[in-house]
């Protein structure tokens, strides 16, 4: 519909909302997405996201029905989740992964992603099933692996590539993805 989705995170509590989902800041940097009509003349939506800690948004992605994945990282232990594959934050940071309604006004799935160590989200994709795919790097030993290529991190921080099922609450497969170095 030629509408404009950005995201990313603020520090200002005077950040503009309107039909918000988190209409205030809850942490000392919180997520931040906005929907613009297709002129760029008006908020559709614009909402803060996140728990009384850290986040950053790092990606989003629009599907058919204007539903919107965003990923992530964040420190909080109450980002707000619903219907989450990994229910509490497990390390430092933890990526999350999240779909929110076209409206902007609920969240139908968001879950914490991540292991023991820092987890950072890169970017996101969609497929027409609704199958979110992601990608991002790790420093954790433990990340949540399922059928994956490679089962280990064999160097201080792997890239990692994820699927998820439509609903949010499984994976479909997730691997580390990297050699001895650095790999992101």
């Amino acid at each position: 519909a030629g509408n404009t989705y950005v995201g990313g995170y603020t520090r200002s509590t005077d950040f503009p909302v309107v039909n918000s989902l988190q209409p205030a800041m809850a942490g000392y940097v919180d997520g931040f997405i906005a929907k613009l009509n297709s002129t760029g003349s008006a908020l559709i939506y614009s909402t803060y996201l996140g728990g009384t800690s850290g986040q950053v948004i790092s990606g989003l992605k629009v599907d058919r029905g204007g539903n919107l994945y965003l990923v992530g990282y964040t420190n909080s232990i109450d980002f707000p989740t619903v219907n989450p594959l990994q229910t509490a934050l497990a390390g430092d940071f933890d990526n999350f992964v999240a779909k929110l309604n076209a409206e902007g006004s609920a969240l139908i799935y968001s879950t914490y992603l991540g292991g023991n160590g820092f987890d950072g989200l890169s970017a996101i994709a969609i497929d027409s099933a609704g199958c979110a795919y992601v990608v991002g790097r790790t420093s954790s030993s433990n990340f949540p692996t399922a059928n994956p290529f490679q089962q280990t991190r064999p160097g201080g921080i792997e890239a990692y590539l994820a699927k998820l099922n439509p609903g949010g609450t499984a994976l479909i497969y997730s691997t580390y993805l990297g050699g001895s170095d650095f790999d992101a």
